[in-house]
């Protein structure tokens, strides 16, 4: 490539270090559990004009960088990256909500156990090889090749016939082609927000060709997103615009450079090709904005998004006291001064959260989240509980892993003296510990006792809620909130655990929007009452952005990346800085 103007186009990635969620956090429905398609189904042409090379630093926080979509691991930034060249039947938005993609519709029989998919009329590979029904049940087969088993897996198990793949036989998916562009899936039970599933990566298609042993075709061509593989290095990702991808094309972006950000302090290195006019957009650091004077012209670019889709959470395990009484559980709740923790402990990247959902669901979902003040006596509560914070035998650990920056360590530290202080617990904090050896500690325990979570939801329903029903993974071994817990005073947690799995078991299976929050907010009411899972923060990141770059849609989703690169998206050429 020469030097000009068109090579300082870039922007950056904004995912925070977490995998994302297994199917349990992940859940969608639209349109009383149907999406359909409102863009056009044929391809429009790549405009002439479309001569700019964009170039968008790729942060992979260390995980090996493979853009085959039925291998690639579930980590946040690829969630982000694939969809720019793997189509599946549907999509996310920059907020988390699913749209309509390779499909124009995805509608449920009465009961949400049968799912009907129709394909766009016109849609191809990027060869031009048309895209037909038979192909999405291919790629669906090829990404539980149990030898080769796609990381994403997880999000399949709901279909017939997965479970058993992932376990390594030889059984086919129970989806059926009824024609070339309409195709059935049978779950095992029904599923109302199914479609938030199918919007993962790993169901994305891909040409039936790409890898095989005969007349195989080569990466690019293998495509069906919105851009082509053009060519992989060590260093990069180069994408070209797929003309046979039905979505609308940028009138000014022709290429797009995903530069691989090199590990050991990539925030730093982003900021720095941001400040130095090599990227459009940077994620900001706490620690960086606390350096930055009133006049410096960084502060000016900073944003935040409109909204949030992360809870920051307090989770106590109720096996092991004295946190098995409900009344402790809330006094450390009350403990918290959620102004002072979000505004000066966290420097404003978080907002403060009485709720256990986060607030994107509002805009998404038509969910009002309950909240719970918890501004209880933080004294009469363990007054009333008998507790003695001087007498206390049990030892409360609060574990952070070792490889936490010193800054990280140290906001917790404040938080730790902040309960401290309200209720005289005396907590350890201890950071010497692996990640891998506080799990194993937990595992040993039975249960975490106190520990700092961080949820993200990735779709448009409050499924997140989930976590806390009995059949969940982040329960038994976790917090342990189960119907033969002792009553605690006046609060009954047993009782409102068993009524909080049949609200969940009831928004489950809800097609109706109303119906399901409704469920949804009796199951969010009883969990914070019983201070399961203490919201403390919602996530309200800074990015910096230039002037120049426009149309881009960035949220709590797809972080400060731009989720895609279609007509939507211009350059304001004028404001270009000049090429040295």
């Amino acid at each position: 490539m020469t030097s000009s103007a068109s090579d300082l186009i870039h922007f950056a990635h904004s995912r925070r270090d977490f995998v994302r969620l297994s199917a349990l956090t992940a859940a969608a429905a639209v349109s009383a559990g149907a999406v359909r398609a409102t863009a056009q189904s044929t391809a429009p042409g790549i405009p002439e004009t479309a001569d700019l090379t964009l170039t968008l630093p790729f942060n992979a926080f260390g995980q090996p960088v493979t853009v085959d979509p039925h291998r690639s691991v579930n980590w946040g930034p690829f969630w982000v990256m694939l969809p720019y060249a793997w189509s599946g039947l549907l999509r996310f938005d920059e907020n988390g909500a699913v749209q309509a993609d390779l499909a124009e519709s995805v509608e449920p029989n009465e009961e949400g156990s049968v799912w009907t998919a129709t394909l766009r009329e016109g849609i191809a590979f990027a060869d031009g090889t048309p895209i037909t029904s038979q192909h999405v049940i291919d790629s669906w087969h090829r990404a539980l090749n149990a030898a080769e088993l796609t990381p994403m897996y997880t999000y399949f198990e709901q279909i017939v016939g997965a479970t058993e793949r992932i376990q390594g036989e030889n059984v086919s998916l129970a989806v059926e082609a009824i024609d070339e562009r309409t195709l059935q899936i049978t779950l095992t039970s029904p599923l109302a927000y199914f479609p938030s599933y199918l919007a993962t990566f790993g169901f994305a298609v891909v040409h039936p060709q790409f890898g095989a042993a005969e007349n195989p075709v080569e990466l690019a061509q293998a495509c069906s997103g919105p851009w082509i593989i053009a060519e992989v290095t060590d260093a990069e990702i180069r994408m070209t615009p797929n003309p046979y991808h039905w979505s609308e094309k940028s009138a000014d972006i022709g290429e797009i450079l995903w530069r691989i950000a090199p590990s050991g302090n990539t925030d730093q290195q982003i900021l720095e090709w941001f400040q130095n006019d090599e990227i459009a957009v940077a994620d900001m650091p706490p620690s960086a904005i606390a350096g930055l004077a009133e006049d410096d012209p960084l502060r000016s670019s900073l944003l935040r998004f409109e909204t949030q889709n992360s809870v920051y959470a307090l989770a106590l395990d109720f096996n092991q006291p004295p946190f098995n009484d409900v009344r402790v559980r809330r006094a450390v709740a009350a403990a918290i001064n959620r102004e002072t923790w979000a505004n000066d402990i966290q420097q404003d990247t978080y907002v403060p959260a009485q709720s256990f959902t986060p607030p994107v669901l509002a805009k998404i979902a038509n969910y009002e989240a309950l909240t719970d003040a918890y501004d209880d006596d933080v004294a009469g509560l363990l007054s009333e509980a008998g507790f003695d914070a001087a007498a206390n035998e049990s030892e409360i650990i609060l574990y952070q892993p070792a490889t936490a920056t010193s800054e990280e360590m140290e906001r917790v530290a404040q938080l730790v003296t902040m309960i401290t202080d309200a209720t005289g617990l005396i907590i350890t904090h201890d950071t010497a510990l692996t990640a891998e050896q506080i799990t194993a500690a937990r595992q040993d325990a039975g249960g975490l006792q106190m520990q700092l979570v961080q949820w993200q939801i990735d779709t448009n329903v409050p499924s997140l809620l989930e976590i806390a029903a009995q059949d969940s993974a982040f329960n038994a071994g976790w917090f342990n909130w189960t119907p033969g817990l002792e009553d605690s005073g006046d609060y009954t947690p047993g009782a409102d655990a068993t009524t909080f799995d049949e609200r969940v078991a009831v928004a489950r299976v809800a097609l109706d929007e109303g119906e399901r929050n409704a469920a949804y907010a009796e199951a969010e009411a009883l969990m914070l009452r019983n201070a399961v899972i203490i919201p403390i923060g919602f996530w309200n990141p800074a990015y910096a952005r230039k002037e120049w770059l426009v149309g881009t849609r960035q949220g709590p989703w797809s972080g400060s990346t731009p989720v895609r690169i279609d007509a939507e998206v211009a350059v304001n050429r004028d404001l270009l800085p000049p090429v040295e």
